[in-house]
């Protein structure tokens, strides 16, 4: 074996990538340390030592193929090198080391455990370096898809983030925001808001950057592009970019902390004088969109946002989502001083239908929430009603437990005595008293008799919590949907409080209309026809005595009417569709669980909570 290498001239080459992928591998000087080792125990002849660090997964590595060159040129030929994915992660390169081995040009490569020579079975070879390959493509498609789950959850999957936030990279273990703020967030909110006042240039903000002491990771103050790049940055606003699975650059919404509004950010890049900067596709998410109809034709009602600018110098007013200049008398955006910025949201019909042609027209989205807050603010009910309605609640529900187990213990005897006729036809059969055709008939009718009790048994097991779980939602949707919406700006709790009204929800003649739900029609009704007489509830005593005056007593049984009513209408309903706020957890399995005082308790919270000192002081 050493005579065949005596003649062989090998290149020691060794490789240590950048990249995440190879960060496990040993470093260069370990590699050439180790195959020098290998070299002398083998007796090899290292005619040179190639070192390089750069990512094996694309071909166009220089010092490779400078070695492969002067392999071909006759300098040596053979490869001394730890593994074979240190020669090629890819199968350009791994090719071109196959071929050559082939045709005989590389004799021989020699690796800490194998060795490869012409006459041997290239199919091991050509596994090994596939197996190289199929590595580095499985990781790229792993992080690509941790990237994308994160963008999912709301994060900046980026490396690089722009000053004021870093990468929590012990959120795994220790948990919180994938995303933290650091002490540089608060200085570039004063250069944010510094250029926002519109007469100051990117360099006056340079120069701000550097009076404030804004510096880089490496400690040196950030470069001209740099500080362009944070005012350009989506990120401040809440959002960022970042390309979705057919490639195309979209604007997330991120979870981080923002420290501007949409409607500053827009005029930022309005002042830089680039609007085309931003993507043109964007995910816009519009409240009330999907609950909403055209009332004149029936199609869907969709959303449009719009951007408009004033022009400082002939007040003309104009789309600015895309337009550097004024249209009219053609003032560029980024001179004029301090611009009027409108940002609306309008809904207007999809008019999808081909035989009609409707004219309805657009309605501005402040409208519509107007609308929505004064529907509920007349839906509105007390606290002290609620607590009142909580006891109503109570009370029916034990009624309707009394006339449940008396139902089930109907049943019961009616699935026992079909069961029994069942018993006798099967004896009667036994002795001959009836014929085979008769048994037939009677055991089909009794066993149809016997699973009409057992649906009427589930029917009644399932209406037991059905009507009081929805119920209690929406007695809890009356006394907290207005304060819910004036106070919360999350789209999908408002909107979810506009699908409590119904599919019967139109826009005509540029006004909403809505029509309510049966059951919330009888919620208010109950509500007006008592709530003045009961008035105020002492919670210390009300599960004692819910009654002190004949005058309340009276009120109160006009209340169990009017939700017994209730219940009969959310039994018969197709629609209950409730908030998930106002949803309960779990069913309501006997009277023990309704523990009012707690309920209220829970309530008062929620008013406080949505109502803070300064509001109620306004």
């Amino acid at each position: 074996m050493d005579e065949q290498r005596s003649h062989l001239k090998y290149f020691l080459y060794v490789r240590r990538s950048q990249d995440a992928e190879d960060r496990q591998v040993a470093s260069l000087e370990d590699q050439c340390a180790e195959m020098q080792l290998v070299a002398k125990r083998l007796r090899l002849t290292v005619v040179d030592i190639i070192e390089e660090s750069r990512s094996a997964k694309r071909p166009g590595r220089p010092a490779f193929n400078e070695m492969m060159a002067r392999i071909e040129a006759g300098e040596a030929n053979a490869i001394l090198c730890w593994k074979l994915d240190r020669l090629a992660r890819n199968p350009i390169d791994g090719g071109r080391v196959q071929w050559l081995l082939q045709s005989g040009i590389i004799q021989h490569i020699q690796t800490h455990a194998a060795q490869y020579r012409p006459t041997d079975n290239m199919m091991v070879m050509a596994v090994e370096l596939g197996i190289a390959n199929q590595y580095v493509r499985d990781l790229s498609d792993n992080v690509r898809r941790s990237l994308r789950q994160k963008a999912e959850r709301g994060w900046n999957p980026q490396r690089c983030l722009p000053p004021g936030y870093r990468h929590n990279k012990e959120y795994k273990e220790k948990g919180g925001p994938e995303i933290l703020s650091t002490p540089d967030l608060p200085v570039a909110k004063q250069l944010l808001e510094y250029f926002l006042a519109g007469n100051h240039s990117i360099a006056d903000v340079d120069r701000k950057a550097k009076a404030l002491g804004l510096r880089n990771k490496q400690g040196n103050p950030y470069s001209y592009n740099a500080i362009r790049n944070l005012l350009e940055h989506p990120m401040y606003m809440g959002s960022f970019r970042w390309r979705g699975e057919d490639g195309t650059l979209l604007l997330h919404r991120g979870n981080h902390e923002a420290i501007l509004t949409e409607a500053q950010y827009r005029k930022i890049q309005l002042l830089l004088g680039a609007p085309r900067n931003v993507p043109l596709r964007q995910r816009h998410e519009f409240t009330f969109r999907g609950p909403l109809s055209c009332g004149e034709c029936g199609c869907p009602i969709t959303a449009e946002h719009k951007l408009q600018c004033i022009c400082t110098g002939c007040k003309h007013k104009f789309s600015c989502k895309n337009a550097l200049s004024c249209p009219q008398c053609h003032l560029e955006i980024a001179a004029m001083q301090n611009p009027t910025i409108f940002e609306k949201t309008y809904y207007h019909c999809t008019r999808t239908r081909k035989d009609y042609r409707c004219q309805q027209g657009g309605v501005e989205e402040q409208v519509l929430k107007d609308v929505v807050a004064s529907v509920l603010r007349d839906l509105q009910i007390s606290p002290s009603f609620y607590q009142w309605a909580k006891l109503a609640l109570q009370t029916i529900h034990e009624e309707d437990i009394g006339e449940r187990e008396a139902l089930a213990k109907e049943t019961t005897k009616k699935s026992d005595d079909l069961q029994a006729r069942l018993d006798r036809l099967v004896v009667m059969r036994a002795d001959s008293e009836i014929s085979a055709e008769q048994f037939a008939a009677q055991k089909a009718k009794t066993e149809a008799e016997l699973a009409a009790v057992d649906g009427e048994t589930k029917q009644l097991s399932d209406r037991s919590t059905h009507w009081a779980e929805i119920l209690d939602g929406y007695l809890t949707f009356a006394a907290t949907a207005y304060t819910v919406f004036a106070h919360c700006n999350d789209m999908n709790v408002q909107r979810e409080l506009v699908q409590t009204f119904g599919s019967n929800l139109v826009i005509i003649d540029k006004k909403p209309r809505i029509t309510l739900l049966k059951p919330i029609s009888a919620l208010k009704n109950a509500y007006v026809l008592t709530a003045l007489d009961l008035g105020q509830i002492e919670p210390g005593k009300a599960v004692a005595s819910p009654w002190y005056s004949a005058e309340k007593a009276a009120a109160f049984s006009v209340l169990l009417t009017e939700l017994r009513k209730l219940r009969t209408l959310i039994i018969e309903s197709d629609h209950c569709f409730l908030p998930s706020y106002c949803r309960p957890v779990s069913a309501i399995p006997d009277p023990e669980v309704m523990d009012v005082i707690q309920e209220v308790a829970q309530v008062r919270a929620l008013f406080d909570k949505l109502n803070p000192p300064t509001n109620k002081a306004a």
